[in-house]
């Protein structure tokens, strides 16, 4: 624990502020002119150390919403602040439709109810309580004019958000999956406003989107610290924002900065790589997706950790809670948590989807992420972080608590430094197995018994014997036993967090662990019609085989390992 508290001695507080303040002057939408201005400020400070650093240049497609507008005409004339969506359709001209509520979405936030339930959306402008992407689709192929999200918690401000379903930049292949309806959103309070004139009588409004959507050319700094070996650890963070952003994300970049400052002269056993990436907000990951399209060999030979950091420091967030894969070593972040925050963790939670997870076809054995948010009484909001400023115009620099912002740093140079330079990397294979078995548990306990999962648990059954043989043998030769966990740990986590290709990128709908395996949850025949229940099913059987030869192979890696 003292080790820690040293680290934070070496923090430069005065220089750590003035990166926030600076960063968080301008409105740094990907693409945009104060966005590169930003990236010239990052560059500049890097310039300062003894280390190699990029400026990556590449063309993406990006969604900036510009406006959305709902506009009540009858019984009454009505308007209603609306923010439009990113990758929502551009409409300008407007729609006119009668509006329907989806009473389903105040309790069930899936795609899941009753058969009808998306049947009569045909024709009609959605209200609705769901925005995610997976809602927005099954509504549009339904024939949904469009949607007027209301956003859950009491919060007046209207929050930016996207409703994008393609992870990064589209291909040709996926482009025909982005959004094709209008949707915006709307405050509680409007919501509230509309669903009681709904109450009585046909309402129909005209729905208007601004939505500017095209390439852009956008840049991506890296800083390169060397190591003795060629592994190293990933650090990342998205440098755009919506608006200032000074919480989401010009705390995290300043964090960043102060890390490379201080390994820029620290020598480690393995190197570090410092991203800010672009296009987290209106590009769906594309900066992260850009670098592990084009940097994939490396990734998958020498990463050893990816730690991404989003909002640190944040007014009022005083509680830390860490989120990975539950393959690392849980008491090594407890200790870390607790040496500056003088308590441990109450939970720990599964990395989202979002975060510019963008890794998961590359071997990386470990990747975390820190979530801050405040006390559970005080948490009120309906945000990532638990603050009602999250994406909006309020999110400034009287928001940033910079006593957390050097706690939340002092957190990340020792996870950083632990890692850079343990000798055999942090990771419980057990503990792995042990929570992928109650998830495969808890899925056939909550799906159609026609879903038979024998074969999956058997895989597990086999695969924590192996696991077992393997826990108990004493490591002679750490590079071997590292190399083996990269392998293997890469697997496992792909297994987890994504269903796809390696070298593809899952869609941007809702996330449960095994996604492949967990679309089937709560899916039976009673609640699902019967050509989607063929649908799920045909999905269901293709991951059991994905998962049935993954472990196979996982297995008979170890055993080349133990023989």
């Amino acid at each position: 624990m003292e080790k820690y508290s040293k680290l934070l001695d070496l923090i430069d507080k005065d220089l750590l502020y003035q990166h926030v303040e600076t960063l968080s002057q301008w409105e740094r939408l990907t693409g945009e002119e104060e966005a590169e201005k930003a990236v010239d400020y990052i560059i500049k400070e890097l310039q300062k150390l003894p280390i190699q650093h990029d400026r990556f240049q590449f063309d993406g497609y990006f969604s900036d919403p510009i406006h959305g507008q709902v506009s009540v005409i009858a019984p009454k004339k009505l308007d209603i602040r609306a923010k439009a969506r990113s990758f929502g359709l551009h409409l300008p001209q407007g729609i006119k439709g009668n509006v329907i509520y989806d009473f389903d979405s105040e309790k069930n936030r899936s795609v899941n109810g009753p058969a009808d339930r998306f049947e009569k959306m045909k024709g009609k402008i959605v209200v609705s309580w769901d925005y995610y992407e997976d809602y927005v689709k099954k509504i549009e192929s339904a024939g949904a004019l469009g949607l007027i999200h209301i956003w859950p918690s009491k919060e007046g401000a209207i929050h930016e958000e996207t409703v994008g379903t393609v992870w990064g930049t589209p291909t040709i292949e996926n482009v025909d999956q982005l959004t094709k309806i209008p949707v915006v959103g709307i405050n509680y309070y409007d919501g509230l406003k509309l669903l009681e004139l709904m109450q009585d009588e046909v309402v129909t409004v005209v729905l208007k989107t601004i939505v500017k959507n095209g390439i852009k050319r956008v840049s991506l700094p890296v800083a390169t610290i060397s190591g003795e070996m060629d592994e190293y650890i990933l650090v990342s963070g998205h440098y755009d924002s919506w608006h200032k952003g000074a919480t989401d994300n010009a705390t995290a970049n300043a964090l960043m900065l102060e890390l490379a400052r201080l390994f820029s002269t620290k020598p480690c056993k393995r190197g570090i790589k410092i991203a800010w990436w672009p296009g987290h907000s209106n590009g769906r990951y594309a900066g992260s997706a850009w670098f592990c399209d084009h940097f994939w060999q490396e990734i998958n030979e020498q990463c050893m950790a990816h730690i991404n950091i989003d909002f640190p420091g944040t007014k009022g967030n005083v509680n830390v809670v860490p989120r990975s894969t539950s393959l690392e070593n849980a008491q090594l972040l407890k200790d870390i948590i607790t040496s500056y925050t003088e308590k441990e963790p109450s939970r720990f939670e599964y990395l989202p989807r979002g975060a510019d997870q963008s890794f998961w076809g590359t071997n990386i054995p470990i990747h975390l992420m820190m979530k801050y948010e405040p006390i559970e009484d005080e948490k009120i909001y309906q945000t990532p972080g638990g603050n009602w400023w999250w994406h909006t115009e309020e999110d400034l620099l009287d928001k940033v608590d910079f006593h957390l912002l050097v706690r939340d740093t002092g957190i990340h140079l020792g996870l950083v430094d632990e890692l850079a330079n343990v000798n055999i990397l942090p990771v419980n294979l057990l503990n792995f197995i042990t929570t992928s078995r109650k998830i495969m548990n808890e899925l056939d306990k909550s799906s159609d018994e026609a879903f038979d999962f024998n074969i999956i648990h058997q895989s597990f059954d086999n695969l924590n014997e192996v696991m077992q043989e393997l826990s108990g043998r004493e490591v002679l030769d750490p590079n071997k036993y590292n190399k083996l966990l990269k392998t293997i740990g890469g697997s496992l986590n792909r297994l987890k967090f994504s269903y796809s290709s390696k070298y593809d990128y899952d869609n941007t709908f809702p996330f449960r662990p095994y996604p492949g395996l967990a679309k089937v949850k709560d899916t039976y025949r009673s609640n699902t019609l019967p050509e989607e229940f063929l649908f799920s099913m045909t999905l269901f059987i293709r991951q059991r085989n994905r998962v049935k030869n993954e472990i196979k192979e996982i297995i008979e890696e170890i055993k080349r390992y133990l023989a």
